[in-house]
């Protein structure tokens, strides 16, 4: 039950705009979060156990500055101009508590690795299926020089297919075949980042790409593995981002005019705007230092939020939300360095794991992609939160799975009944 409802999470967050109930966006995913969120917490109490102590530890301290953040987004209400939308707040934290524990439970199942295959292989379907639909102009998806696919706007759909890009990339370069169908998909994918139109969502996953091929390349060349394969890689590299740009210049020249307008130093309007945004925004904080404006409230009739995260936490619930969104950021800071600088120089680690661990890479970008956008672009909106959560746990249990061969063997560990009949089989030939 757990797992099935933890594929529809994921398939549903795709199409918020297509699962509304009573008008609301994505409002079928916050069903299906809340659901997770307390089958995956019964789970996980009966499995922590197996979690190892570090992740457990880093896992709590997250979840319980999300309940943090949640509680200071109830008590806005009190003061919010419009109490509903301080549920956006509220809901983009629920999304945590739907996915770590659940994805954490799952991973420590007998079976936990093919389950979390299960997983990452539904996030790579959605986003390639989400990018077609983009591309074809399909629907909710028409495109003019912005597509939004089934989102709000199109920094939310630049988000979703930036956070995708990583995981296919690393299931690229661990899989053992289908490896030119996972090739079309990244292509796929990156063409539906390009149709969106978000510049700085192109900017991001481009990067993120170049990002997750450096890690590995590294993490390659330490272990003097296939240097044939790095070396193509390090040649590549330039070539490839050559015509990502060309890409963009062909099929959404405005976009690509604008982007190298920033890049070169120039006034871009959407630079400009968002100067303002932020400087209105810091004004509104300062105005209320210690309880905000409320969760979720938008800046007049300007904009709903104000694209950057810190400055939006800090606009909406004063200095408590802009010092708790700050430590969960630390603390995915922490994560992420643990489980990747290991990971690239090889501590501790055995040679089994090396698909795991090209998988983990992948989780780690993405949730680097979600947090770099996120100062620019979409503020920790709902719509957006679970392609920071799902990473984000795929991240945590990777790195507890990496600590047992039996996931990336395949192999099962034989139960005391088991053994003796083998045992004496044995002993008998």
């Amino acid at each position: 039950m757990l797992q099935v409802s933890l594929l529809l999470l994921i398939a549903s967050i795709w199409f918020p705009g297509a699962t509304r109930i009573a008008g609301t966006d994505g409002s079928l995913s916050f069903l299906l979060a809340l659901f997770c969120a307390v089958v995956g917490i019964a789970s996980y109490g009966a499995l922590g156990k197996r979690i190892h102590r570090t992740e457990a530890t880093l896992a709590t301290a997250l979840l319980m500055t999300a309940g943090l953040i949640i509680i200071l987004s109830l008590l806005s209400m009190l003061h919010a101009d419009n109490p509903m939308r301080t549920m956006r707040a509220i809901f983009a934290q629920i999304f945590g508590f739907a996915t770590i524990p659940a994805i954490a439970a799952i991973s420590v199942r007998p079976n936990g690795g093919v389950l979390i295959e299960r997983l990452v292989s539904t996030m790579i379907i959605m986003s390639v299926a989400t990018a077609c639909i983009v591309i074809a102009g399909f629907g909710g998806a028409k495109f003019a020089d912005r597509a939004e696919g089934y989102f709000k706007h199109a920094n939310q759909l630049g988000i979703a297919l930036s956070a995708g890009l990583p995981l296919i990339a690393a299931r690229l370069v661990t899989a053992r075949k289908h490896r030119m169908l996972l090739a079309g998909c990244l292509v796929t994918v990156l063409l539906g980042l390009v149709k969106s139109g978000s510049k700085t969502n192109f900017v991001v996953g481009v990067s993120g790409l170049g990002l997750f091929f450096a890690l590995y390349a590294t993490y390659l060349a330490v272990r003097r593995q296939r240097p044939l394969t790095v070396i193509a890689g390090v040649v590549a590299a330039p070539l490839v981002l050559q015509a990502a740009l060309f890409i963009l210049q062909s099929l959404n020249p405005r976009a690509h005019r604008l982007l190298m307008t920033q890049l070169s130093g120039g006034e871009a309007h959407s630079m400009i705007s968002r100067e303002r945004l932020w400087s209105i925004s810091i004004d509104l904080g300062l105005a209320h230092p210690f309880t905000g404006v409320g969760a979720g409230q938008p800046i007049g009739d300007i904009a709903p939020h104000s694209h950057n995260l810190f400055i939006e936490y800090f606009r909406t619930l004063g200095v408590p939300g802009l010092g708790l969104i700050t430590i969960m950021v630390l603390l995915v800071v922490v994560i992420l360095a643990g489980a990747v600088v290991p990971t690239v120089i090889g501590q501790g680690q055995s040679k089994y794991a090396t698909s795991t661990n090209g998988m983990l890479l992948g989780s780690a970008v993405c949730v680097w992609n979600y947090l770099v956008a996120n100062q620019m672009s979409d503020s920790f909106g709902p719509s957006t939160a679970p392609f920071f959560w799902i990473p984000l746990a795929l991240l945590i249990a990777y790195r507890s799975m990496r600590r047992s061969p039996a996931p990336e063997t395949g192999e099962r560990r034989l139960t005391y009944r088991e053994a003796i009949p083998r045992a004496a089989q044995a002993l008998g030939t």
